[in-house]
């Protein structure tokens, strides 16, 4: 006789679980938002807690304490940056707005106002322009570079296979 057992809801979910891995962006940027979307990545609010050295403020508007959703979405330069990005593919109305605080809120909320047939290439597009978003800031902060969108939005179209597309 074989035992029975019911199957029991998650005690816990998460949300973006699904919008990150089915997504058709590269490995390294799915793993990133994971991370992000659980505030693991060293922004000056977690070096903070742990009496580390950090900037006082975000290195790529210089106008407030860098937060993980500060980096990705309230940013000056991150909404210049998800307007370009975004109106590139006809998107631009998903833009993130300067009420938007929250990076995950936005993400879904953008990710629900789309069809079905392109919600995983937006969540891909999503994805990696987080991650380029990102990179861009660690370049600026450990390399010394200044925060500029040309290079970041050739970063992402050519991560993203359209090099045909101008900066």
């Amino acid at each position: 006789m074989k035992p029975s057992f019911k199957a029991q809801p998650p005690s816990t979910s998460f949300d973006p679980v699904v919008r990150i891995w089915k997504s058709w962006a590269p490995g390294k940027c799915r793993f990133f938002l994971w991370l992000a979307a659980h505030n693991r990545c060293w922004t000056a609010d977690r070096l903070a807690k742990r009496n580390l050295p950090h900037p006082p403020l975000c290195v790529l508007c210089d106008q407030e304490e860098e937060t993980i959703d500060h980096i990705l979405i309230s940013c000056v330069f991150a909404r210049q940056f998800w307007f370009i990005f975004l109106q590139r593919v006809g998107l631009g109305f998903l833009a993130p707005q300067p009420s938007d605080s929250n990076f995950q809120d936005w993400w879904r909320w953008a990710s629900s106002l789309v069809c079905a047939s392109i919600k995983k290439g937006l969540n891909s597009h999503i994805i990696s322009g987080a991650w380029s978003l990102w990179r861009h800031r660690n370049d600026c902060v450990f390399n010394g570079a200044a925060p500029r969108l040309p290079s970041i939005l050739t970063m992402v179209w050519s991560m993203a296979g359209a090099k045909g597309i101008p900066p």
